[in-house]
């Protein structure tokens, strides 16, 4: 067993460990607290009620890719590093969003607890155990920051739906979660192995965000009177449209050649 497999098991155990046993202990002690919390914007119990159990399958889901991940490094197993890098993804989705409605009800950020140390996680992974160039790590964390953010919005326009009676959230909401399925994709496959494609699909997320973020960012920024959370998604979509439009900058962020060109000479 090489170095890089055994620390890659130890952390995989770890983020097994955060991902089935800090999400029952964090569901079964804070599930009813958030039930009967006094929220401070519309909407924000019936995020409570409905989406901690939803993220709290992505965050036990984790928990048994990082063990089956875990098992893969122990026996030197060339499937292990793709398993971990979906565990890591889905385990920050999980325990990111679910701190807005908490804060928002006026409770502490428990998930914070299961987020950060898998941020952590996220960088051994990628740079000691895969050996991924900052390049590539970097632009799959701005990736993946997008993947949430989008997931963040398409669940704000459904509570705004049930909370308000504008238009703008109906049409928007869908959507979002089309550009967060893509931006899931592009971020695995990104750490993974880049290709062209990726790029591609990259666009078409980034871009699908920008038609239907920028409208839901302007409501909520006007309904709030303050800049809006909602409004990360667009912007970091807009970045990475800029960073996707040139095949040869792809190329030299993923080290990967940029369709057309000869591998060798990239």
């Amino acid at each position: 067993m090489t170095k890089n497999n055994r620390l890659g098991g130890i952390m995989a155990i770890i983020g097994s460990l955060l991902g089935i046993v800090g999400t029952y202990v964090i569901f079964l002690n804070w599930y009813t607290p958030a039930l009967t919390a006094e929220a401070a914007e519309p909407g924000c119990e019936i995020l409570l009620k409905v989406l901690m159990p939803a993220l709290s399958d992505f965050g036990i889901l984790a928990g048994v890719l990082y063990a089956v991940s875990a098992y893969g490094f122990f026996t030197a197993a060339g499937w292990a590093f793709p398993i971990v890098v979906i565990a890591n993804v889905m385990a920050l989705q999980g325990s990111w969003f679910i701190n807005v409605p908490f804060m928002a009800a006026g409770m502490p950020p428990v998930y914070f607890t299961i987020f950060f140390p898998n941020v952590l996680l996220y960088f051994i992974f990628l740079r000691s155990v895969g050996r991924v160039p900052w390049k590539r790590t970097l632009l799959g964390m701005a990736a993946g920051m997008t993947f949430i953010f989008c997931f963040m919005n398409g669940v704000a326009s459904w509570s705004r739906i049930i909370t308000t009676d504008l238009h703008i959230f109906v049409i928007v909401q869908r959507l979002n979660w089309v550009a967060f399925i893509g931006w899931g994709v592009v971020t695995t496959g990104i750490l993974i192995r880049p290709k062209e494609w990726m790029r591609i699909l990259g666009l078409i997320a980034g871009t699908l965000e920008l038609v239907v973020g920028i409208p839901l960012a302007v409501a909520t920024t006007i309904g709030l009177e303050r800049f809006s959370l909602f409004s990360l998604g667009p912007i970091l979509s807009l970045i990475l449209v800029v960073v996707f439009l040139w095949p040869g900058l792809w190329a030299q962020l993923t080290e990967s050649p940029a369709e057309g060109t000869n591998p060798r000479t990239v």
